[in-house]
């Protein structure tokens, strides 16, 4: 709220200027968070405002490349060469806004951009960018309370690396690092719209398939087995399950017993 404040107390309110992007703001703040749609209504407002047939707005931060958002989500291409900067800032067809009016939509869109980064980073794991321990808590606790509220299935799948800390000695913790950023993308394609991936420890995953009963599994499994074998990492890996409401609707109790049946694997592989 503090930088709103800041950023509210920057817009200048001469003669001509209505403060209409700070409304913007504070609509969007009462339906949603602001973060990425937010530039893009910021964009479609201006140019709605000034008849502008194209806008882009190119941001910067410390841990990205430059951003460039274009007018309605529009693609970046060749055509927009001839106007845009690399350089941060606003730029529009005709170039009819006033610089005041730029700086203050260049300073909003960056605003919602280091927040929707922000939220990005506290809930996904940094090294692998799939959701991290504390999301995965989270997203259990909401999937079991609709189950038993509901009655609707979902399977947690508790999968663990064989092998991992071999790796890590034999090749160093690089090779190991970058193992598990391949071992979370392959999980990102081989889960389908609406489950969740988490990394909830070191070599430990988690996965979280919703509206899926237990042989559903089965499937999710093997696709991540394809996907490893195409990324050409090949590194063997353990499973366990439990689905609610069948096995539990208890979050701890269903963690229980997806661990149990991947540590009864386990012992089964080193055998």
């Amino acid at each position: 709220m503090t930088e709103l404040i800041s950023l509210a107390e920057s817009i200048p309110t001469d003669g001509n200027y209505e403060p209409w992007l700070f409304r913007a703001m504070l609509d969007e703040l009462a339906h949603n968070e602001l973060g990425i749609g937010f530039i893009y209504t910021v964009l479609n407002a201006l140019a709605k405002r000034h008849e502008l047939t194209d806008a882009v707005v190119v941001l910067e931060h410390e841990n990205l490349s430059t951003q460039e958002f274009r007018l309605s989500g529009a693609e970046m291409n060749g055509d927009t060469v001839q106007f845009l900067s690399r350089q941060p800032g606003v730029y529009c067809v005709p170039d009819v806004v006033g610089d005041i009016e730029k700086q203050a939509v260049q300073t909003a869109c960056q605003l919602a951009l280091s927040l929707h980064l922000a939220r990005f980073t506290a809930a996904h794991d940094a090294l692998t960018t799939i959701a991290n321990r504390r999301t995965f808590d989270i997203a259990l606790a909401n999937s079991a309370v609709r189950s038993a509220r509901y009655g609707w299935p979902f399977t947690l799948v508790l999968i663990d690396l064989v092998g991992f800390k071999k790796i890590n000695d034999q090749y160093g913790h690089d090779a190991g690092d970058r193992l598990l950023r391949q071992f979370g993308f392959s999980l990102r394609l081989s889960i389908r719209q609406g489950d969740l991936a988490a990394r909830i420890g070191g070599d430990e995953f988690a996965v979280i398939l919703n509206n899926a009963e237990g042989h559903e599994a089965m499937g999710f499994v093997e696709r991540l087995r394809s996907e490893m074998l195409k990324s050409g990492e090949n590194i063997a890996f353990t499973t366990g399950t439990a689905t609610s409401p069948r096995d539990s609707t208890d979050p701890l109790e269903l963690t229980r017993i997806a661990d149990a049946r991947l540590y009864a694997k386990r012992g089964i592989i080193h055998q």
